[in-house]
């Protein structure tokens, strides 16, 4: 027999009640609903795991091949950073990593969902060619962002007076960005904040795929017996090494530039792993 005065009565039954509701099988809060992944989303630069039930993991590989240990798992709508990929078709692999920095490796290049491009009318249109960064103070750098938002991941970062090619700009809570595209260096699409940016003419040597001066291919010559040749990530020491070549590795020619005192190469791997960077020109032939 339950004593007191009836609110206290209507209390202790509710907390009863609230108990064993709790502890119902089957049954969860509803904020235990909310996945730790993010939903798929679409939209320029935004790659996310797909091509999967909505319940189901893929792995993560410490290389791009099924021969190498899985590392760790990821689920459905995750968004990654896509880094270099190796191969095509059903044997195509990608450097992964998650936009926490958690888990990196590489996935089969068929689970990647990749957004699609701003539409037309996105008003993304206007305004000069190219842009050129400006008004950073000291050794600051500009953010390149995957997203119009300050707390948007950060893809890569600009120097002063580097130059970009312009995407389009947009207010965003007041604030102006702007979409652009590297001209040096790994190939970036991203936003930046608009009051950094100031009209420029197009790069003095801006790398390209059409049109390189000199001959379509180079040959990798004058290396020491059993060296090999760095591929880098820019046209600078300090860039990641992505690939190596060995002495004869037949490259296409994407353009050159001096750098300081070296010339450096921007090259296409021709054989069955498709590779873009930067080598050090003193060792290429025609």
């Amino acid at each position: 027999m339950m004593g007191g005065s009836p609110l206290a009565r209507l209390f202790c039954a509710l907390l009863v009640f609230g108990i064993a509701f709790a502890a119902a099988p089957g049954t969860a809060p509803a904020h235990a609903q909310v996945s730790e992944r993010a939903e798929p989303v679409t939209g320029p630069g935004v790659t996310t795991i797909g091509n999967i039930s909505s319940n189901a993991r893929i792995n993560v590989r410490a290389g791009p091949s099924v021969v190498f240990p899985a590392i760790g798992t990821l689920g459905y709508g995750t968004r990654v950073r896509k880094g270099m990929c190796i191969g095509g078709g059903s044997a195509r692999w990608c450097e992964v990593s998650t936009l926490d920095g958690r888990t990196s490796g590489y996935v089969s290049g068929k689970f990647l969902v990749e957004g699609a491009a701003p539409p037309p009318d996105d008003g993304l249109t206007g305004g000069p060619d190219y842009w050129a960064v400006r008004g950073l103070q000291g050794n600051e750098r500009l953010g390149v962002r995957l997203e119009p938002a300050t707390g948007a991941p950060v893809l890569a970062t600009l120097r002063n007076t580097e130059v970009v090619r312009n995407l389009g700009c947009r207010m965003t809570n007041g604030v102006r960005w702007c979409r652009v595209r590297s001209t040096t260096g790994m190939d970036v699409t991203g936003w930046v904040l608009g009051r950094y940016l100031r009209e420029s003419g197009a790069p003095s040597r801006p790398p390209s795929e059409g049109g390189a001066s000199g001959p379509d291919f180079y040959v990798v010559s004058g290396l020491t017996p059993g060296d090999t040749l760095n591929v880098r990530s820019q046209a600078s020491t300090q860039g990641t090494v992505i690939a190596r070549l060995s002495q004869g590795a037949r490259v296409q020619n994407l353009g050159c530039q001096q750098t300081g005192s070296t010339r450096w190469c921007r090259i296409r791997t021709t054989g069955g792993v498709d590779v873009t960077g930067w080598v050090n020109g003193r060792y290429l032939r025609e």
